[in-house]
């Protein structure tokens, strides 16, 4: 998890990125991934801009309430399902 009051972000998804520059951001700096052998990292400065990107890009939708949380993570109470 990445701390907010970091100056700088830096995103691992070209199509985030592409977002994120298109959105108006200033690209800082685009390096190979210390990681990913063969992959690219894409260094911003953080902003509100980017903060809003990231919650719109996000893979899993976030809940706003608990019982949206309990429902997201406890499929079980609400899936009927066979044992094989």
């Amino acid at each position: 998890m990445q701390v907010k009051n970091e100056k700088f972000i830096v995103i691992h998804s070209r199509q985030v990125a592409q977002e994120i520059i298109d959105a108006g951001q200033a690209l800082i700096k685009m390096e190979p991934s210390r990681h990913r052998q063969g992959k690219l990292v894409f260094i911003f400065e953080r902003s509100h801009l980017i903060d809003e990107i990231l919650a719109k890009s996000s893979r899993r939708p976030q809940p706003q309430h608990l019982s949206e949380i309990k429902s997201a993570y406890c499929p079980l109470e609400t899936a009927s399902y066979q044992r094989l």
